[in-house]
């Protein structure tokens, strides 16, 4: 317990220190005139006395200092000290003070807006008990290049019985689901999951219960459980609710739970309700997403060396079905936030170049100010402080002010995640409505601050050390100057941040040019003037190819008379609409690609006159007309892309393919590419089937109309014509299809428009940067311009040094910066894969952009030099 009484009694010094200190002066007075009177008894004079008594008492101030180092703790007193000074100083340089806190600010504002974010996606844990121990178990095929991808049925089962590293395994497949309780239906996400699912979660209802293992059978699947939302929505959250029928999919569903807020398991919309997945016997269909939960003490690596085995072992077992697929465990919070991770660590190293530009704008702020304090460093020296103590005082400096950036940064970033949290809601990333400051946000803000504060305080304690303490105290305080290390620290400075700032320039454009491009692709068709409305057939009531082309039939006819209509049809997978089928197939008389690996090709089905009506160009042949029906040879048409993949140099009007139900059909015409997938993407090949003839039940259709204007007034009628034949079929969707594109073009821009405002933001720091150079170098050397006019020297001789100096470092900056772009560009292929990383011309550009703000930056001081007077600058010492 000493020291604790230690503690103590450093403490009360600490809080009565003037007390401690009046204390201390009357005991050392006391000595002085106790050993004063002793001299003065042996016969001396009261002077000698006096300073006999001093010189054996000893140095008074160094008794001083030592009793404090005894009592309390100097490094906490000299800390309160350099605070105290730092606020002086800092108060009585308002403006360089309010510039060096809002540079850092804006750097810190946004390193912690963005990691706001990442804190409520990524590293905020999961709602869930045992959260650490949830996984996601992919399948990954090794053919494919795919790492992340869905499983089947007998494939789950089999990793559940042979792994030994789970505590619980269970599997889910999201849905669209009509759901209609007699009054109102309504498309809504769902989740299909087995039993055992919620309980995995450690999750339990609030209402009722889960499923059973019974109920995954075929016919006593008939059972759903609520989420939180839908249950309040649709039936105001009451609790008679429990054995209600629900219709789903227009088949009765009883209602046996209510599940609690918050709770999801899709990573993408958050589903409504969870029914029972029935059990698929095929080993080559998948489409399950596995969970796990790992057992106490297990790793994920343990768990993924083992889980690696069984798939080889069934991999060996099932070459046909499983042949190069492997399993891969990703923990749950990492596979909930899906590509958004990626993206998030991008903009975060964003947002730390931007700071450490703004970093190096403040070093250069304060060895600016230090050159008029190298005069007050060299005799703190002089009398006595150390270079350690100097060093601690210029740290002490930059932390406080360091940290008022980062104060003033939190309020940065709350506007900044605000307006980013409102940019991404588009794109339903899970848990980012839970953004907003937490002790972890704080904790980041703060150590951000701190290394800040370290990183410029240590550059400028650098700079300052360097300085002769002679040369120093011989130079009058208006001529002092950093030194020839000092300038070459502040030149390098500048280069370092020129190179950051075209990192991010680069960055920005590669991007924008990537958005420029795609808005200049012709999607293949025609977006002006035309509405898409998307409507979803109930499976069970359209199970047979006559009601279904009966309803196609009806639907189009009544959509036709709709006035200032041209034209309507119908498409399964619209064009840029985010939907995609592809099928495997054979070409008779032409070997498969593989060994049991048919030709693979993007499948759509299509009415007769979709092409026509969309714009699209009929390369040859014909596109499906009302004469194709079921009583004829069922047909297709191609894109010009699978004409080219798959009858190189050939005529394929007249070719077959077959299916895998070994339906042949016959090729009818060859129709222009689309961009089906992305305006950044090559068009892939298509083939189309036709509506009106037996085919792949598809349950959902998107109707197009082309209209003779603005299609917008006419969305609610064209949607009442098809109600009007079937008030069953739900309308999912209405847009037209400049929306369409807008939207496909919605991503590429939120990425374009983030770099560039941190690239925009990068280039200012940096242009502010090398004038605050260039401007100190013209002060500094005054004089010497002065005598070169004197001398003879043109005016324009002075531009061109000055100008020479900032494009100078500028030109190695963009060099520097390039070299690096060119691999740090490489990282934005994440978010938009169609951008060209090392595109010459992009890098010339923002390469020419930079130098020219230089040029800009640099002039204004050059022309300050170019206005010295001689006679003046002579006088200047």
């Amino acid at each position: 317990m000493n020291w604790l009484r230690e503690v103590a009694r450093r403490l009360r010094m600490l809080m009565h220190r003037r007390q401690f200190d009046a204390d201390l002066e009357e005991e050392m007075r006391l000595h002085l005139e106790l050993r004063q009177q002793e001299h003065l008894e042996s016969g001396m004079t009261a002077d000698s006395a006096r300073a006999a008594a001093r010189r054996r008492f000893g140095n008074v101030t160094a008794l001083r200092e030592k009793s404090h180092m005894a009592w309390g703790w100097g490094w906490f007193e000299h800390l309160v000290q350099d605070v105290r000074y730092c606020l002086r100083m800092l108060r009585k340089s308002p403006g360089f003070t309010a510039a060096a806190v809002l540079t850092l600010a804006l750097g810190i504002g946004a390193n912690t807006a963005i990691f706001s974010t990442i804190d409520a996606v990524l590293l905020r844990q999961l709602p869930f008990a045992n959260a650490d121990r949830l996984v996601f178990v992919w399948a990954t095929d090794a053919q494919r290049g795919v790492n992340e991808d869905v499983t089947s049925f007998p494939n789950f089962e089999d990793w559940r019985a042979q792994s030994k590293s789970f505590e619980a395994m269970a599997a889910f497949t999201t849905r669209r689901a009509m759901l209609s309780d007699g009054e109102k239906a309504e498309m809504a996400p769902a989740v299909q999951g087995t039993p055992g699912i919620f309980e995995l979660f450690g999750v339990s209802p609030v209402l009722g219960r889960t499923f059973r293992p019974e109920e995954m059978e075929a016919g006593g699947s008939h059972v759903v459980v609520l989420g939180d939302a839908f249950w309040k929505e649709r039936f105001g959250g009451r609790a008679d609710v429990l054995g209600q029928t629900l219709r789903v999919n227009e088949e009765p569903y009883r209602i046996v739970g209510v599940m609690p807020p918050g709770f999801r398991i899709s990573r993408d919309k958050p589903e409504r309700i969870y029914v029972p997945l029935v059990r698929d016997p095929s080993r080559g269909h998948g489409f399950l997403m596995v969970l796990g939960r790992l057992r106490p003490r297990v790793s994920i690596g343990e768990a993924q060396t083992e889980m690696s085995v069984i798939a080889r072992r069934l991999a060996d077992a099932y070459p046909k079905q499983n042949g190069g697929a492997g399993a891969n465990i990703v923990p749950l919070v990492d596979a909930m936030a899906g590509g958004a991770k990626t993206g998030m660590m991008i903009f975060l190293g964003v947002a730390t170049l931007v700071l450490l530009i703004a970093c190096t704008n403040v070093a250069n702020l304060m060895l600016a100010r230090s050159a008029s304090r190298m005069k007050e460093m060299a005799v703190r020296a002089a009398l006595g402080a150390g270079r350690r103590r100097i060093l601690q005082q210029l740290l002490t400096e930059s932390t406080v002010l360091a940290l008022g950036g980062g104060v003033a940064g939190l309020l940065v970033s709350s506007w900044m995640a605000r307006a980013l949290v409102a940019s991404l809601r588009q794109f339903n990333v899970p848990r980012l409505a839970d953004t907003h400051t937490d002790a972890l946000v704080l904790g980041f803000t703060l150590v951000v601050s701190l290394v800040t504060g370290i990183f410029f305080g240590a550059v400028l304690g650098f700079s300052a050390g360097s300085s002769k303490l002679n040369d120093v105290l011989r130079e009058s305080s208006r001529s002092a100057t950093e030194g020839a290390r000092g300038r070459r620290l502040r030149s390098a400075l500048v280069l370092a941040e020129t190179a950051m700032a075209l990192v991010l320039l680069a960055a920005a454009g590669v991007l924008l040019k990537s958005i420029l491009v795609m808005r200049s692709t012709a999607p293949g068709f025609r977006s002006e003037n035309m509405l898409a409305v998307e409507f979803w057939l109930p499976a069970r009531r359209f199970a047979h190819d006559p009601e279904r082309i009966q309803f196609f039939k009806s639907a189009l006819a009544r959509a036709e008379t709709v006035h200032g209509v041209r034209s309507v049809a119908l498409v399964a997978d619209l064009p840029l609409g985010g939907g995609s089928d592809s099928l495997g197939f054979h070409i008779p008389g032409k070997p498969d690609p593989a060994p049991d690996k048919p030709f693979q090709s993007l499948f759509n089905v299509a009415s007769a006159g979709y092409f026509r009506t969309m714009g699209i160009p009929l390369r040859a042949g014909r596109e499906f007309g009302d004469l194709d029906s079921t009583n004829t040879a069922p047909v297709v048409v191609i894109n010009e892309s699978a004409a080219r993949r798959f009858w190189p140099g050939e005529d394929p009007l007249g070719k077959h393919i077959s299916l895998p139900d070994t339906t042949v059909l016959t090729v009818i015409g060859v129709a222009g590419d689309t961009r089906q997938l992305s305006l950044g993407a090559a068009p892939r090949p298509e083939i189309f089937l036709s509506y009106m003839q037996p085919g792949p039940p598809w349950s959902w259709l998107v109707m197009v109309a082309r209209t003779d204007g603005d299609p917008a007034p006419l969305a609610a009628t064209i949607k009442s014509a098809v109600q009007q034949v079937d008030a069953g079929v739900p309308v999912t969707d209405i847009r037209s299809m400049d929306d369409v594109l807008a939207l496909s073009l919605a991503q590429p821009q939120l990425f374009a428009g983030l770099v560039t405002a941190f690239a925009a933001l990068a280039l200012m720091l940096a242009a502010v940067g090398l004038y605050g150079v260039v401007s100190y170098t013209v002060a500094q050397r005054t004089h010497e311009m002065g005598i070169r006019v004197a001398l003879g020297a043109h005016r324009r001789d002075v531009l061109s040094l000055v100008l020479k100096q900032g494009l100078g470092l500028t030109l190695g900056g963009a060099l520097v910066g390039m070299l690096c772009a060119l691999g740090a560009t490489r990282l934005l292929v994440h978010l938009v894969p169609s951008i060209r990383p090392g595109d010459p011309l992009t890098l010339t550009a923002v390469s020419a952009l930079l130098l020219g703000v230089a040029l800009a930056a640099s002039y204004l001081p050059a022309r300050r030099a170019m206005k010295v007077d001689p006679a003046i600058a002579l006088r200047y010492e």
